[in-house]
């Protein structure tokens, strides 16, 4: 019995998928050790390797725990180095559950009992964000958490720190002197080849009386229940609503909203063009690929699902024109020095770059983690910089909670 030409070309279809999407995941591998290298120079290549290549399998622990587990989960860090996930528990059976989960799934986890599940924290942070009590209007919005040891953090300026101390300990929150250094917004400079799609990374004009103005980058699209498309960019970009937005020679529709207060750096154009609104959408410029596109496969839906030492990616539209995605480590899921912001290290992002999308690598797959804010003083470190922060995917999407981010 002889197969048909019909079975015999979808066989040969299959295969060359799944020896595409190998190369793909094995090349992802590379640049996540790559990074780990980059930023922690005295790790060992085999250290690297293995944090890489586990990098799905802890995907799957953070959303076990951050999702069905959310009420005692107190947060995650992972440690490069030493290959080693720590995981926050308020109850020895969360933590009894994470060690177990992980040893499924190939990992070495170590757990900590804590007071404050990330939850929890988060809220108790919010309240001091909003201008809540004396520590509260000091700290100006700048409150982060430190999840490694379970806390609020509040920066205020150094002068009044000492006299605040009291007033954090009742609060059980650590006050940190702010030092008022900011990074600098980054928008204003353009990439000059941009795709036909609406990809998170592209170059975004906006329309200024006869003209387009190259401005910003494109971050990812997101629908609400009712269909309606909408593509993210950074608050600040924004010169008003109703200006219409576009890329390439496509304009996409003005506008909707914006806003850059505290961690939320975020504005929402609204896709009205009928060249994007039957898009299917998930996608992100990436120079790696021959159609400049990679797949958006998923999106932070809590903030414990950010974790620290996990590699991130920045497809945005920044000055080295047909460069690569650069790629940190997350440092700070919450940066109390600057606005609760998750600051990442290793990336030193451009002039343009505002409003471009920020994605977790974990071998082949790409999940949205949030759109590019600012960054360090110059550009690719040419003034020693070496940080960028942005807005987490859940912050943003409360400017419009009913949305959700379009994946593939």
């Amino acid at each position: 019995m002889s197969l048909s030409r019909t079975m015999v070309a979808a066989a040969l279809t299959a295969a060359t998928l799944a020896a595409t999407a190998g190369t793909a995941a094995a090349d992802d591998t590379g640049t996540i050790a790559d990074t780990y290298r980059s930023v922690y120079p005295k790790i060992s290549a085999t250290a690297a390797e293995t944090a890489a290549t586990q990098a799905d399998a802890r995907r799957k622990l953070y959303s076990k725990l951050s999702g069905e587990h959310a009420a005692t989960f107190g947060g995650a860090w992972f440690d490069p180095p030493s290959g080693v996930v720590h995981v926050a528990a308020t109850t020895q059976e969360t933590a009894g559950i994470a060690a177990a989960a992980g040893r499924s799934l190939g990992l070495r986890v170590q757990t900590h009992l804590v007071e404050h599940s990330h939850a929890d924290l988060e809220r108790k942070a919010a309240v001091l964000r909003d201008g809540g009590g004396e520590l509260g209007r000091a700290a100006r919005g700048q409150v982060g958490i430190d999840v490694e040891n379970n806390r609020v953090v509040a920066a205020v300026p150094a002068h009044r720190r000492t006299g605040l101390l009291e007033n954090a300990r009742t609060a059980g929150v650590s006050v940190v002197a702010d030092p008022e250094q900011r990074p600098v917004d980054d928008a204003c400079t353009s990439r000059t080849n941009c795709d036909d799609s609406l990809r998170a990374g592209s170059v975004l004009w906006r329309r200024s009386g006869a003209s387009n103005i190259n401005w910003c980058s494109a971050g990812f699209t997101a629908r609400d229940p009712w269909d309606n498309r909408y593509i993210f960019t950074a608050g600040h970009c924004t010169t008003g609503a109703g200006v219409t937005w576009g890329t390439g020679s496509q304009s996409i529709g003005p506008m909707w909203a914006a806003i850059d207060s505290g961690s939320m750096d975020v504005a929402l154009i609204q896709v009205t063009s009928s060249t994007f609104t039957n898009d299917l959408g998930g996608e992100l410029y990436h120079e790696d690929f021959g159609d400049r596109s990679a797949d958006v496969d998923g999106f932070a839906r809590t903030l414990s699902y950010i974790v620290q030492g996990e590699t991130v990616c920045l497809s945005a539209n920044y000055v080295v024109v047909n460069g690569r995605n650069r790629c940190g480590v997350i440092d700070r899921t919450s940066d109390w020095w600057n606005q609760n912001k998750v600051r990442v290290d290793g990336v030193d992002a451009c002039g343009g770059d505002s409003g471009g999308g920020w994605y977790w690598l974990a071998n082949g797959r790409r999940e949205a983690y949030g759109i590019h804010s600012e960054s360090d003083e110059g550009c690719n470190g040419g003034q020693g910089g070496d940080h960028s922060w942005f807005t987490p995917m859940p912050t943003a999407l409360a400017l419009l909670p009913v949305l959700t981010v379009e994946t593939r």
